[in-house]
């Protein structure tokens, strides 16, 4: 192998650097700047009741989007985290109705981990790749939904209860605060435990991870556990936030959380990912979403939205993942 020249020596190490720092911190540089403008152009926006309601708003998916980065970063991702959602919304608003709001987060939580569980021991020890795994999922929870429901919403306005959706802790809404929380606790499992550093190895090469002593296995099965568990505390929030759950709740569900996490600058190769990243790209979304509210836009392009800031956010995964193979070649 010859050495590399000095100035392409820097020029990969400058463009390293910048692929570091987007993934690190462009999509809040973004996020601040679409604040700023809509500030500006924006009539109500920067109203504190209406900043308020964006946060509010992103936490219903970045709290499933936490659990969704740690998955992408290990290698994985889980189509099923809508149908999750909507069992699981179900399941908690019919216990929070009978017998309380503890037994409604802990029945919520024991079903996404039943279904995390699943996904699991389909992926690591059936050896059915993730996609096809979480994609039969989607459809065998969605029916099951439909069977246990018969169809029917179900409803429920305890005080005790949609205070976790609707509610405030100081100046900041419940659901933002738990955000915050899951994000501190996302966070600290990938930068402070073992399991978090095995998720990077399983990421950035799974061969070298399993002979490095990586329990590959084990560690998948406690990855679509995170991703369920997360979800099913997010299933709980919504279904706060509206009184009432419904078979059909949050449709398109998944594709949002993915988008948030590979906007947020987490790799779909995995192996790398953001934290802060993922929090940014939630409230842009939300952000995006409350524009077009203020600005009375048709509803149905909101969704055209949402699908331009997907093919945006896989745009420049794609541009990175070529960036990437580039340097990797000079350096051969």
């Amino acid at each position: 192998m010859t050495a590399m020249p000095k100035a392409m020596s820097s020029t990969v190490r400058r463009s390293r650097d910048w692929d570091v720092m987007w993934e690190r911190y462009g999509i809040t540089a973004v996020l601040l700047v679409v604040w700023a403008l809509a500030a500006v152009t924006t009539p109500n926006f920067a109203t504190p009741d209406n900043f308020l309601n964006v946060l509010r708003q992103g936490s219903f998916i970045g709290v499933a989007a936490v659990g969704m980065t740690i998955a992408i970063i290990s290698g994985f991702f889980d189509l099923s985290i809508a149908s999750t959602l909507a069992l699981c919304a179900w399941v908690a608003v019919w216990v929070a109705s009978r017998y309380g709001v503890a037994a409604s987060f802990a029945s919520a939580l024991a079903v996404g981990c039943v279904i995390g569980l699943i996904n699991g021991w389909l992926v690591s020890k059936v050896r059915i790749p993730a996609f096809i795994a979480t994609l039969g999922m989607m459809f065998i929870i969605a029916g099951f939904t439909l069977i246990i429901t018969k169809g029917e919403p179900v409803r429920f306005n305890g005080p005790s209860f949609i205070w976790w959706g609707n509610e405030f802790i100081w100046i900041f809404p419940v659901p933002f605060v738990v955000f915050v929380v899951c994000t501190l606790i996302g966070a600290g499992l990938l930068q402070f435990t073992t399991p978090g550093r095995y998720v990077y190895a399983m990421g950035s090469n799974s061969k070298a991870a399993r002979v490095a002593g990586v329990p590959l296995e084990r560690m998948t099965q406690v990855v679509f556990v995170v991703v369920s568990l997360f979800t099913a505390i997010a299933s709980f929030l919504i279904g706060s936030r509206l009184y009432s759950a419904n078979p059909g709740l949050e449709a398109g569900y998944e594709l949002r959380v993915i988008a948030t996490v590979v906007l947020g600058g987490t790799r779909l190769a995995g192996g790398r990912g953001s934290m802060l990243g993922t929090v940014s790209a939630a409230l842009l979304f939300a952000t995006l979403g409350n524009v077009l509210n203020l600005l009375h836009a048709d509803p149905f392009l909101q969704r055209i939205v949402e699908g331009l800031v997907l093919l945006v956010a896989l745009s420049i995964e794609g541009v990175r993942q070529r960036i990437a193979e580039r340097l990797s070649r000079k350096i051969e």
